[in-house]
């Protein structure tokens, strides 16, 4: 049902609300006006006192109310058009004390008699002229703002000027299915569409933005400018999108890259770490991230026990302190935990239980007889035998500290014939220390260093013959 003259405008409070808005963001809706109409020459002058905005488009504007009517627009449904609420060039003329828009064929002008329409003999594209007092600052920021637009491809823009240069293409990628802003039957709807994402190096001296078709929405921590072919969701206030919109770009952009473009540093990145706690991505993202993140082998972090037995195993431990919650719960997809990760390597380097014989025998009277002497320790003496596993792990000895028990793998390099050779005296050393601390904490190494000294002073006190008595297994002879 069409329906007319319900409300009336205050002048007064629209112009209030219209010079709220920065100036840089009001210019631009008169730059994205231009880049719609396929201009091919577009030049802006800001001025302390006035602003001169001009193109070259063929068509002009072709009613004149579209330049006075609030709300009026003739955006079509397509989403590759920049604007669609019909306000932005009335918001830019109301922030004004002065205006004056010549297009083909018509001049209207805005000043404190009212609104008037002159005819004009220009051919080609719109002027705006704007008068307004400009303080250095906010002129200086608005100069920026317009020099950091990506002009379209065939498109001159000159601001203050100076030509603005497209940025350095980096990447393109097609078909990117995202959120955008579609006029249906007169009422704005939001809308799921395949679309075109550009990826440049920002210029010298440039924020990394967020772009919609050339036009800069915001600044954002992905390090390079992104331009989106379609609209963009905004919030009122036109200069920011939703969050949600950020960080499904954000999440196409990592799933496009993260193969081929983004090295380990890249993804440590804030911007990474924010998708990757906080979007569904798919386990081949996750897997190609932590194969580039993390070195080979590692587990999500658990408990402190784990954590120090898991390195016994090899594994590198992902410090749970040091990621989001939302990335471990992200990571656990694709990571074991540090205890998942024990209870498994410790079945595989289980091993079958072998009877010893008459060298390992020996052998483990010796450890006994150190348990007792050097750490003051009664323990048990096993034997296993376990090959690598297929990461060429090879576990050479298990302390079971609530069971005092102490196995040892007969496929390992230990030297059983000689319990004093220094790489087998060491792990011998390194599991009774356990006994004291199932952790690799100061309290191990402080463990370690004692038994160490101690057993170096019962050799030095005991000489040759306590040593060759150590070898042959007996010494309490």
């Amino acid at each position: 049902m069409a329906r007319s003259a319900w409300f009336e405008i205050a002048e007064e409070g629209w112009a209030r609300l219209s010079a709220a808005r920065p100036l840089g963001r009001l210019l631009l809706e008169a730059v994205q006006n231009a880049f719609d109409a396929d201009a091919a020459n577009v030049a802006i002058e800001v001025e302390r006192d006035r602003v001169v905005i001009e193109d070259d488009a063929r068509a002009g504007i072709a009613d004149e109310r579209l330049v006075y009517t609030l709300f009026l627009s003739d955006k079509p449904r397509d989403p590759t058009r920049r604007g669609r609420m019909g306000r932005g060039l009335k918001e830019l003329l109301a922030a004004a004390e002065r205006a004056r828009v010549e297009t083909i064929g018509t001049t209207i002008v805005f000043d404190g008699e009212g609104r008037r329409t002159e005819t004009n003999t220009r051919e080609s594209g719109t002027r705006l002229e704007l008068f307004r007092v400009i303080g250095d600052e906010e002129r200086e920021a608005a100069l920026d703002l317009l020099r950091l637009s990506i002009p379209p491809r065939g498109t001159s823009l000159r601001v203050a000027g100076r030509l603005v240069r497209r940025p350095r293409s980096v990447l393109a990628l097609a078909d990117c299915e995202l959120e955008t802003v579609v006029i249906d039957e007169g009422v704005e709807r939001a809308a799921m569409r395949p679309t075109r994402v550009a990826i440049y190096t920002p210029r010298r001296g440039e924020a990394p933005s967020l772009f919609e078709m050339g036009v800069p929405v915001q600044p954002w921590n992905v390090p390079w400018h992104v331009d989106v072919a379609q609209r963009v969701p905004l919030g009122e206030g036109r200069d920011a999108a939703p969050e949600r919109f950020v960080l499904a770009l954000k999440a196409t952009l990592l799933e496009a890259m993260v193969h081929s473009y983004l090295d380990r540093r890249d993804l440590r990145a804030d911007w990474v770490q924010d998708v990757i706690a906080r979007w569904p991505v798919k386990a081949g993202l996750l897997d190609a991230y932590v194969s580039k993140v993390f070195p080979r082998g590692s587990v999500l972090g658990g408990t402190s026990r784990a954590n120090d037995r898991a390195k016994q195993l090899g594994a590198h431990i992902v410090d749970a302190r040091t990621i989001s919650h939302g990335a471990w719960l992200a990571l656990a997809r694709v990571l074991e935990t540090s205890d998942d990760y024990v209870r498994r390597r410790s079945s595989e380097f289980g091993g079958d239980e072998v009877e010893p014989d008459e060298t390992q025998r020996r052998f483990a009277e010796a450890v006994r007889w150190l348990a007792r002497r050097v750490a003051g320790s009664v323990v048990r003496v096993r034997f296993f035998a376990r090959d690598p596993s297929d990461a060429g792990l090879l576990e050479d000895a298990v302390t079971d500290v609530d069971a005092r028990a102490i196995s040892f793998n007969v496929k390992g390099p230990l030297r059983f014939d000689d319990v004093l050779d220094p790489g087998t005296i060491g792990v011998v050393l390194h599991e009774l220390a356990h006994l004291a601390s199932v952790e690799h904490d100061h309290r191990f190494i402080d463990r370690l260093q004692l038994l160490a000294g101690m057993l170096a002073k019962l050799l030095a006190e005991g000489g040759p013959e306590l040593a060759r008595a150590l070898r042959r297994g007996d010494p309490e002879r």
